[in-house]
C-alpha cells in the first residue's frame, strides 16, 4: 500500500513540476503581432498634388476671360473663385465656382464672356456649366437679376431683339427670343422642339438659322433656314436641306421642308433662381 502511494506521488510531483515550467508567466506581455505592411500604389497622388489638381479644375478656362476683362474694363472683376458684376455703378451680384467638375451636377462655373448692348443699356454677359451638357448663357440686369436660356446669343442690328439658340438636339435644343424695351429684357418667343444655331442677322427681323430635324422613322438631317419675326410670333422658315459633310445645300431635299412656328410667350412667368443661388449666385 505504501509502495504504490509513493508511486503516485511521485507522478504528481513530476507532473506539477512540469506544469509549473511550462506556464507563461501570467504578468509577462504577451508581444503583438507585426501588422501587415499596406499596400502603395505608386499612381496615388500627394495631398499637394491634389490641391493643384482641384485648383485647375477650379480654374477651367477663366483664361478665356481675359480678353473680355480687357475690352469691357469695370464691368466684372474676378476674385479669386467669385466673380463680381458691376452694373450701373454699383456690384450688383457675384457667382461663385465651386465643386469638382467630373460629371453631371458636380460643380459650378461662371465665366465673364462679354456685354451685349439692348435696348440702350448694357448686359453682362456670363456663361455658366456644371459638368456636362450645354452651357448656359446669362444676362444680368442693373438689378442683378438673370435672364437665361441654353445656347449661343445673338443680337439683331438694332438691338431690340435677342435670339438665344441651341442646336444640339440630344440635350433638347431650343430657341428663345427677348425682347429689350423700357423694362428690361422679356421672353417674347420660345421653342424646345427647334435644335438650331444662328448665323446672322438678315436684318433686324430676320437671322439665319441652320437646324438639326430628327425625324424617328427617317432619320435626322440640316437645314438651312431663317427666323423671321411675323407679325404674330416668330417662325422658322427652311429654304434648304445641307449635305450633313460639307453643309452646302442639296439641289433636292431627301423629303418636304416644313416650318415651325416658335410660339409667343404671353404670360411670362418671373423666373426662379433657386437653382443658380445653390450653384453660387448671390445678389449683392
Amino acid at each position: 500500500m505504501r509502495k504504490a502511494g509513493f508511486a503516485g506521488g511521485v507522478v504528481l510531483v513530476v507532473a506539477a513540476t512540469l506544469a509549473a515550467c511550462g506556464a507563461p508567466d501570467a504578468s509577462a506581455p504577451v508581444p503583438a503581432r507585426p501588422a501587415p505592411a499596406a499596400a502603395i500604389d505608386p499612381n496615388a497622388m500627394t495631398p499637394a498634388e491634389i490641391e493643384a489638381d482641384r485648383q485647375r479644375n477650379l480654374a477651367f478656362e477663366r483664361d478665356q476671360e481675359t480678353a473680355p476683362f480687357s475690352r469691357w474694363p469695370g464691368v466684372a472683376r474676378r476674385q479669386g473663385d467669385v466673380l463680381v458684376v458691376h452694373v450701373g455703378g454699383r456690384d450688383v451680384a457675384s457667382f461663385t465656382d465651386t465643386g469638382y467638375c467630373d460629371g453631371f451636377d458636380q460643380c459650378a462655373r461662371w465665366r465673364f464672356r462679354g456685354v451685349w448692348r439692348l435696348g440702350g443699356r448694357d448686359y453682362p454677359w456670363l456663361t455658366f456649366f456644371h459638368g456636362e451638357g450645354e452651357e448656359m448663357a446669362y444676362l444680368v440686369d442693373a438689378a442683378g437679376g438673370l435672364v437665361s436660356a441654353v445656347g449661343d446669343p445673338s443680337a439683331s442690328p438694332d438691338g431690340r431683339w435677342l435670339v438665344i439658340a441651341n442646336e444640339d438636339p440630344d440635350s433638347g435644343g431650343g430657341v428663345s427670343v427677348f425682347e429689350a424695351g423700357p423694362r428690361g429684357l422679356r421672353l417674347a418667343a420660345a421653342s424646345d422642339i427647334a435644335a438650331c444655331r444662328a448665323g446672322a442677322w438678315k436684318d433686324n427681323g430676320r437671322l439665319a438659322v441652320t437646324c438639326a430635324e430628327s425625324d424617328p422613322a427617317k432619320g435626322e438631317r440640316l437645314v438651312a433656314a431663317d427666323l423671321v419675326a411675323g407679325e404674330v410670333g416668330w417662325r422658322i422658315e427652311p429654304r434648304a436641306e445641307l449635305d450633313a459633310k460639307t453643309r452646302q445645300p442639296l439641289a433636292r431635299p431627301s423629303r418636304p421642308l416644313v416650318g415651325l412656328d416658335v410660339p409667343l410667350i404671353l404670360n411670362e412667368h418671373p423666373s426662379d433662381v433657386a437653382d443658380e443661388v445653390e450653384k453660387g449666385y448671390r445678389l449683392l
